[in-house]
């Protein structure tokens, strides 16, 4: 488990979501641990090993994944790592992906993007809330109309309980008088980095730049509390893309995950040795 010291660690070197243990807790349900500078999630002898170490790490990751799975003896590993040296025998790959950065401060905002937001203002109001019923129907019609993963589908489904134990998570909401058009959700947990969670948008009261309004929202609040740079979190499809890259967002980190079944012990043992 993790103590205080190792906390402070954590938020002055996280660069990715994942480094943000009320967040992965709080959607898994795991424990969370700090070994060899790497995070690590266990629920029911289950490992979610984060490849990404905090801080200056020279240590090799294949060592670091062995001495873990040594440590923990899981059943089952889900690795997520900038790329997997695993033999492709000994794990199920899934989609490849990269992490998306934006630095601040922005040098230069599109003029499409600045046109949006001032379109967006005309109509919407931003607040500060907290998570309610409203909140909550928005995540439920994004779900009933995209074709989720169970692991996604827990993801959204906890979202409330993120919010609730997180000290660091932020609900930015847009609202046309009383009615919710569109909320996101931003995560001030890291010295250097803002992270960009969620967004949901209304489907029934659609609200054209609502969504840029909220990320300009976002990007004000890491400005005022020093942060360096926005982790945008992944490309996911080119929809999501287009809508970081206009902002200035650019690929800085490669993504790679596996599910590792059976003894991930002997195979990162293996893997070790290649």
């Amino acid at each position: 488990m993790l103590d205080s010291e190792d906390r402070h660690w954590i938020f002055q070197h996280a660069y990715l979501p994942e480094h943000l243990p009320d967040y992965v807790v709080a959607v898994s349900g795991a424990k969370a641990y700090l070994h060899d500078n790497y995070l690590c999630f266990i629920r029911d002898n289950h490992l979610t090993f984060i490849g990404y170490p905090l801080g200056n790490d020279s240590r090799d990751l294949p060592g670091a994944y062995t001495a873990a799975c040594e440590r923990f003896q899981p059943s089952t590993v889900a690795l997520i790592a900038p790329k997997i040296w695993l033999s492709p025998e000994t794990y199920e790959k899934q989609p490849q992906d990269s992490y998306y950065r934006l630095d601040l401060p922005l040098r230069i905002l599109h003029p499409g993007v600045a046109y949006m937001i001032r379109r967006a203002e005309r109509e919407l109001q931003i607040a500060y809330g907290e998570y309610g019923r409203e909140h909550r129907r928005m995540v439920n019609g994004f779900i009933s109309k995209h074709k989720l993963t169970s692991g996604q589908k827990r993801i959204f489904t906890h979202i409330q309980y993120y919010l609730k134990n997180s000290k660091s998570a932020r609900l930015i909401e847009a609202r046309k008088g009383t009615k919710l058009a569109a909320f996101t959700i931003t995560d001030m947990g890291s010295a250097d980095y803002a992270f960009y969670m969620f967004n949901f948008r209304s489907t029934r009261d659609k609200m054209p730049g609502a969504s840029d309004l909220l990320f300009n929202e976002m990007v004000n609040l890491a400005r005022s509390e020093e942060k360096k740079a926005i982790n945008l979190g992944l490309g996911i499809h080119a929809g999501i893309r287009r809508f970081k890259e206009k902002w200035g967002g650019v690929p800085f980190l490669s993504y790679a995950s596996a599910l590792v079944p059976g003894k991930p012990v002997g195979l990162g043992k293996l893997a070790n040795k290649l």
